[in-house]
């Protein structure tokens, strides 16, 4: 019972993460969003091209930090972060079962 209280610190810790996710510079989740559905929508049919891409939001949500959500509206995207979202990709597209 001595560590009841850390534990519940802890807790509270990791219960508040969500809230500190990355936040989307305006406009660019939505933008980033149709995009996603527009590319997907071609080779998943457009039900699953819409869960693809909002799985791909949900994880930016979780997973990015500020600096890499921000750096979604470059031009040319860094390496690590083209990484980032193939992975995110990879991700998602098995919970949809793959691709076809």
């Amino acid at each position: 019972m001595r560590h009841l209280p850390r534990i519940v610190v802890i807790a509270s810790l990791l219960a508040g993460l969500p809230v500190q996710a990355a936040e989307w510079p305006p406009g660019v989740r939505d933008t980033f969003h149709k995009s996603c559905v527009e590319s997907a929508g071609q080779p998943l049919g457009q039900e699953r091209a819409q869960r693809y891409c909002q799985c791909t939001v949900a994880r930016i949500d979780r997973d990015f930090s500020a600096s890499e959500v921000a750096a979604l509206e470059q031009a040319e995207l860094p390496e690590p972060l083209i990484k980032r979202l193939q992975q995110v990709s990879q991700q998602c597209l098995e919970a949809l079962g793959g691709q076809g």
